[in-house]
């Protein structure tokens, strides 16, 4: 066997495992303790696995678990939290206004809302960033774009370049996966549009080699994503 399908037979082992894993995690929630620390059981699946997989192929940190090189991470996560998510809003907002003008029915939440808007922030808001950033972005993101994409890379190097980070297969493979991971945890058809999001989260790892920039914008586009649905649709 060559090393492109040892690397592919390593990749879908770690996605097979990490996924099941989560999806039982999900419908273990009828007892007590895992509902109360469902995300931290399966931010442990996450964090532990690609440590478990790349034992003896390097440190952790070459593939992305470093906050190296800060200034530009930073720099690349403002720039998708205060260019990206305000066009993303404008977008979500004519879109549901159609929507409740078109096929009302077919809107989440209500319509009156949706023409009202309040602004809502989730409760415990600064607790809720810290586990979003810590309990949910941080353990995806070195999952999915350290481990995953990297290991990804090594067999399948990428080809061409998009605004200074080389992408190619790899690229799209994880924000496939990552889109089915979510897919198959809950089975439901909206997950599948983690693909575009993932694509997003995959060049800012591959532009950095670190997941500091995808990580910090990942957790904001869960809070902004949840504020925008209690702001405008509850």
């Amino acid at each position: 066997m060559n090393d492109r399908a040892k690397t592919a037979g390593e990749v879908t082992l770690a996605f097979v495992v990490a996924t099941c894993a989560a999806a039982v995690l999900y419908r273990l929630q009828g007892i007590p303790f895992v509902r109360s620390n469902l995300h931290a059981l399966v931010a442990a699946v996450f964090l532990v696995l690609p440590q478990v997989m790349l034992r003896g192929r390097g440190e952790i940190e070459r593939y992305g678990f470093t906050t190296h090189p800060r200034r530009l991470g930073l720099t690349i996560a403002a720039l998708g939290i205060f260019g990206i998510l305000p066009l993303f809003a404008g977008g979500f907002v004519v879109y549901q206004r159609v929507l409740c003008s078109v096929h009302p029915q077919w809107v989440a939440g209500s319509c009156l809302r949706v023409l009202h808007p309040a602004l809502r922030l989730p409760p415990d808001f600064l607790l809720l960033a810290a586990a979003q950033l810590i309990v949910v972005a941080l353990p995806e993101e070195l999952f999915f774009r350290g481990y995953l994409q990297g290991r990804l890379e090594d067999a399948f190097p990428p080809r061409w370049t998009l605004w200074g980070a080389k992408l190619g297969g790899a690229w799209l493979v994880t924000a496939a996966l990552f889109a089915l991971g979510h897919y198959l945890v809950t089975f439901e058809p909206q997950m599948l549009t983690r693909f575009i999001p993932g694509l997003v989260f995959g060049w800012m790892y591959t532009r950095t080699r670190s997941i500091l920039a995808g990580t910090l914008f990942h957790a904001a586009c869960n809070l902004f994503m949840d504020v925008l649905q209690r702001s405008f649709l509850s």
